[in-house]
């Protein structure tokens, strides 16, 4: 698992210590309580979208069906796969951004993109109305820190609840936005994407993208 930089202000390694943050925070006591939310929802925020992505193989379940996802992912590779149910898709190239936009596409409507958890987290934090709770989880053996948002009126998603792996990777979603309501849980995971499993569903994928 990797671990955040010592240097970082307040580095988080769970959520008791994501959480913690009135040890560092300097602020007066009237503001202390708004000011260590926005910094653990730009924590969180940031995680999903800064620094170098993780090569991950994660296995969620759509709550409510028995509908399975997998998603594989090795940017230095150039190479991901999305299953979904028994249909695979593959992809390959050395864009990340075109990978990431092909990953939006094939999970529309399943799972929310990074890049679109980390806007409503920012959003929440700048949002007077929002009520938020935190906590901590273990979900396929991941140290996961969540956040429940309540009441955001300003916010483009009023209410949604959002794990994030300390290693950026979404854990869980709960939410509906645009119309689309979104119950992925996080059920299997390990670091790394086998490169003799990717090569054997490849015969079975009508075709690989940006090929």
């Amino acid at each position: 698992m990797i671990l955040q930089n010592p240097l970082r202000r307040c580095a988080v390694l769970s959520a008791a210590a994501l959480f913690a943050l009135a040890g560092c925070s300097a602020g007066a006591e009237g503001g202390e309580s708004a000011s260590e939310d926005q910094a653990a929802l730009a924590e969180l925020s940031g995680r999903l979208v800064e620094g170098d992505q993780p090569s991950y193989t994660a296995e969620y379940l759509v709550e409510g069906s028995d509908e399975s996802v997998l998603v594989a992912v090795d940017p230095e590779a150039g190479t991901a796969a999305v299953i979904i149910g028994d249909r695979p898709s593959l992809w390959a190239g050395e864009d990340q951004a075109e990978m990431a936009v092909w990953l939006g596409q094939e999970l529309d409507g399943i799972l929310p993109a990074e890049d679109t958890v980390a806007s409503w987290l920012s959003a929440t934090a700048a949002d007077p109305t929002a009520s938020m709770e935190f906590s901590d989880t273990t979900l396929a053996g991941e140290l996961a820190d969540c956040v429940d948002v309540q009441g955001a009126e300003d916010s483009p998603v009023g209410a949604y609840t959002v794990c994030v792996t300390t290693v950026g990777v979404i854990a869980s979603v709960t939410a509906k936005a645009d119309g689309t309501a979104y119950t992925a849980k996080l059920v299997n995971y390990h670091d790394g994407v086998d490169a003799a499993w990717l090569d054997e569903i490849t015969g079975q994928a009508a075709g690989t993208a940006n090929q």
